[in-house]
């Protein structure tokens, strides 16, 4: 049995240091404006999602994936469009039911004709999008997303 206890005591420390899910930060129009018109040097993954829909929660693994195997290379920032009284109540608790480790941010502004032609002249407020962003690129899919295809956009930026 001794020899057994330096082994489960590894397997208690690695389930203990397990990163802490994410809390989704409220933002405004004004942040949605700063994001989609700055082109940064690492590519920036932005998709639009909310706890409702299910083609959303379906590819939210495939981003999570994304960002574990790209690391510091890229930032994957997911943008929730749920209503803000339900921060505490259903987006926190998903993010922390999902692990969600990328960067969340709740949407506080009701207008989706003012904040939708600033993402991409193209979107029709459907949901999930995605805004993939690389210096001077932007690339707007207004589709679900699994992670080869992921895979396959951001590697084919990392090229570049």
């Amino acid at each position: 049995m001794k020899k057994y206890i330096p082994f489960i005591l590894l397997l208690i420390i690695t389930a203990c240091s397990k990163p802490e899910p994410q809390k989704a930060a409220v933002i405004g129009i004004e942040d949605i404006a700063s994001l989609t018109s700055n082109y940064p040097d690492k590519i920036q993954v932005i998709n639009f999602w909310a706890t409702w829909c299910k083609p959303c929660v379906d590819e939210l693994p495939a981003f999570e994936k994304l960002k574990a195997t790209y690391g510091d290379q890229i930032e994957v920032i997911l943008i929730s469009l749920d209503d803000v009284e339900n921060l505490e109540s259903k987006v926190n608790p998903f993010l922390e039911k999902h692990n969600i480790q990328s960067q969340v941010r709740l949407l506080d502004y009701p207008y989706a004709a003012e904040y939708i032609p600033m993402v991409d002249p193209h979107w029709d407020g459907a949901i999930p999008v995605t805004l993939i962003k690389y210096k001077k690129e932007h690339k707007f899919y207004n589709q679900s997303f699994e992670f080869k295809e992921l895979d396959f956009e951001v590697a084919a930026l990392l090229e570049k």
